[in-house]
């Protein structure tokens, strides 16, 4: 296949000097700027192949000339009729990194990484909007196809009509966001919350084709992402669907929160209220969110052999010459558990929402968490609990051949009175075509992936806490056998644990605040972005370098606004059939 090369952008400038890593172009005096993104035609022995190329680093050149100071002291003295003599030479000398080759195999473009060069003084485009979108689309077809949307390829300061995606089947892999406050955090929440409602409506609008379900367990910090940042959010979209395909998509809710009369009616309507009962707390989860001694820990693990579901409660209520440990140690448990008592959505009796958690998350549901009104070890521990209890779940499912042994499994790993609630819901889930006790059990793999979110990562993704029983350790490293992902927010990478940083495999970088981070951002990356600091220091709110370790290319990315996308995207969530019905009836 023949290239056109017209389409390829504008014509640049020629390569220069360099290897398959870094590599000088000699271009015409135009206005480039760090970050921009060129493509260098080659065709050598009969390969016709389209380089990648980023520009990194620039530098003005006068050709024939040696010292620029002499010509500039010359034009001050002779004025501009000298400068019309040495216009034409006038250069910009690019320096930049080579980030891979596309090459076409039998009318499909491959993407490689940057194992080869391309000809001598090779022709270097520059991409344009509007001419060159279609064939960089083409070219990394393979390097930004996947169901969830998270923002533009940007070519400098503008971007590409070339929209990049993280496939579904990944983020069991694990993805982090990280980024100074500015950065555009909750605008791209937002826009990842969006992709996901829009991936779960077109699996539920083409059933033959067997789409991938993804579910969503958000925390919202800042209770921003339901209203809104500036004009639109979540809420808009969820009011633009019917009521049967919101049914399918969202459920009966969307929205959790402490305290449903503050809620604004709008949402209400799609709202429920936080409540977990002791009886669902395990001590291991509260390992994953404090440091206990291990006096303190022996002692609560030996009440919970004891009372089990009530270890809680017979701890608070345990008078201190019944306890039969120290009395500092009992104070100390006590203490730690104090928070339980004080907190609206820990409860010791009442009815709990957590069956309803499990329930959205096993049939690809995005919940939003508004946690704006918790503290942090309320907020943690929610997380915490969420996420061991939908983790034990599919351990169970994993480790049994039929729903009898699922049974089993989840009696001993689950709390009880939780396991109960939901064991019929969960036959129907898990059983590969029935529900009887011998009914093979389906591959947690095949069920929705479920992407649980966790928000201000550092106080409890530390090197400290990460030593002990951690959910998140657990999951960091097996989430992928039970098709369970994190989604780890953070405005700092230089803190969290290792274990944890090594399982991700993918990131979203924005602007980070100093340079320790900056650095820790380009070591963690998935991908070889070495050269890429001075870009970090310049980038603005919204902008992003996505790094993949299943894909070759470090993908420079522009983060649209919700409300930008959400008004061009809107027509989507009508249902045709109902808009046709009404018409009809008029």
């Amino acid at each position: 296949m023949s290239l056109d090369k017209d389409k390829l952008g504008e014509l640049y400038g020629k390569v220069g000097a360099g290897n398959q890593t870094s590599l000088g172009i000699m271009g015409s005096n135009r206005d480039i700027s760090v970050g921009e993104i060129f493509l260098i035609y080659s065709h050598r022995d009969g390969h016709e192949r389209v380089f990648f190329f980023r520009v990194l680093g620039l530098e003005n050149y006068l050709r024939q000339v040696d010292d620029l100071a002499r010509v500039a002291g010359t034009l001050m003295v002779e004025g501009d009729a000298y400068l019309s003599g040495i216009e034409r030479n006038m250069l910009l000398s690019v320096g930049g990194r080579m980030l891979g080759y596309a090459e076409d195999k039998d009318g499909k473009w491959d993407f490689h990484s940057p194992r080869r060069l391309p000809d001598h003084l090779a022709s270097v485009y520059r991409p344009i909007p509007g001419t060159s979108d279609e064939n960089v689309r083409n070219m990394l077809e393979g390097q930004i196809d996947g169901e969830v949307y998270v923002g533009d390829l940007q070519v400098g300061e503008t971007t590409l009509d070339v929209p990049i995606r993280i496939p579904s089947k990944y983020l069991p892999m694990h993805v982090g966001i990280f980024g100074s406050t500015g950065a555009g955090k909750s605008n791209l929440m937002m826009v990842l919350i969006k992709s996901i409602i829009d991936n779960n409506l077109n699996a539920f609008r083409r059933p033959n084709q067997a789409l991938p379900r993804i579910s969503a367990f958000c925390i919202d910090p800042h209770d921003e992402f339901a209203k809104g940042v500036d004009k639109y959010g979540i809420q808009h979209v969820v009011e633009d669907m019917s009521p049967s395909t919101r049914s399918e998509v969202l459920g009966d809710f969307y929205y959790l929160t402490t305290h449903k009369r503050a809620t604004t009616r709008e949402i209400r309507k799609y709202a429920r209220e936080i409540r977990i009962l002791w009886s669902e707390i395990q001590p291991r989860d509260l390992y994953s969110i404090r440091e206990f001694t291990p006096e303190m820990s022996s002692f609560i693990d030996a009440q919970y052999s004891v009372a089990k579901e009530d270890w809680i409660s017979s701890i608070v209520n345990m008078a201190e010459d019944d306890a039969g440990v120290p009395v500092g140690t009992l104070r100390a448990v006590k203490r730690r558990l104090s928070f339980l008592e004080r907190s609206p959505i820990f409860i010791e009796k009442g009815t709990s929402i957590l069956s309803d958690i499990f329930y959205a998350m096993e049939t690809g549901r995005i919940l939003v968490v508004n946690t704006s009104l918790m503290s942090d070890m309320e907020q943690f521990l929610l997380t915490t609990i969420v996420t061991r209890t939908l983790s034990d779940m599919r351990r169970a499912l994993k480790s049994s051949g039929n729903l009898s042994d699922f049974e089993n499994q989840g009696q001993m790993r689950l709390p009880k009175p939780f396991f109960e609630n939901v064991k019929k819901q969960a036959r129907a889930f898990y059983g590969l075509g029935g529900v009887g006790d011998d009914t093979p059990v389906q591959d947690p793999r095949k069920l929705p992936v479920i992407q649980v979110t966790v928000e201000e990562a550092p106080s409890i993704l530390n090197p400290e806490l990460m030593r002990g029983q951690s959910v998140f350790k657990d999951i960091s490293r097996q989430g992928r056998k039970f098709n369970i992902g994190l989604l780890v927010v953070s405005q700092q990478v230089s803190v969290l644990d290792n274990v944890i940083l090594s399982q991700m495999n993918t990131e979203i970088n924005l602007r980070l605040g100093n340079e320790r981070e900056i650095r820790a951002c380009v070591e963690n990356a998935s991908v070889n972005i070495s050269g890429f600091e001075d870009e970090f220091r310049v980038m603005s709110r919204g902008e992003a370098i996505v790094t993949q370790s299943y894909r070759e290319l470090p993908l420079p990315a522009k983060i649209p606004l919700f409300d930008d996308i959400y008004e061009k995207d809107r027509h989507r969530y009508k249902d045709k059939e109902s808009k046709k019905k009404q018409e009809h009836i008029l």
